[in-house]
């Protein structure tokens, strides 16, 4: 591989790691608002007295139930984290490949 080829190689998976390390710090954010979120609205539903059940099973299901929006929004937030951590771990093997090619190509010199 020439060069110039690497060089460009190397610019392309440092600039995707970087945009997904982004990427992943904003979803890990996310992550934590909704389930910010789903605590203060459980909080304050228990506090309403919106759960009734007599044991903590039941007071749980009754949440899960009153609460389905915030969960599931916290349900896809975990997800997209998730997701946004695969990518960034597949943009740092890129960029370790990277610098494998690079070393092999110094010592070819």
């Amino acid at each position: 591989m020439n060069k110039s080829k690497l060089e460009e190689m190397a610019v392309t998976a440092f600039e995707n790691s970087q945009a997904a390390r982004n990427e992943l710090f904003l979803t890990a954010e996310q992550t934590i608002a909704c389930g910010q979120v789903l605590e203060d609205d459980k909080n304050s539903a228990t506090v309403a007295g919106k759960f009734d059940g007599k044991n903590a099973e039941i007071r749980e299901a009754q949440a899960r139930e009153f609460l389905s929006a915030q969960y599931s929004n916290h349900a896809e937030a975990q997800r997209n984290e998730r997701q946004a951590r695969y990518k960034f771990d597949r943009a740092q093997i890129d960029v370790d490949t990277v610098k494998t090619l690079l070393r092999i190509a110094e010592l070819a010199e």
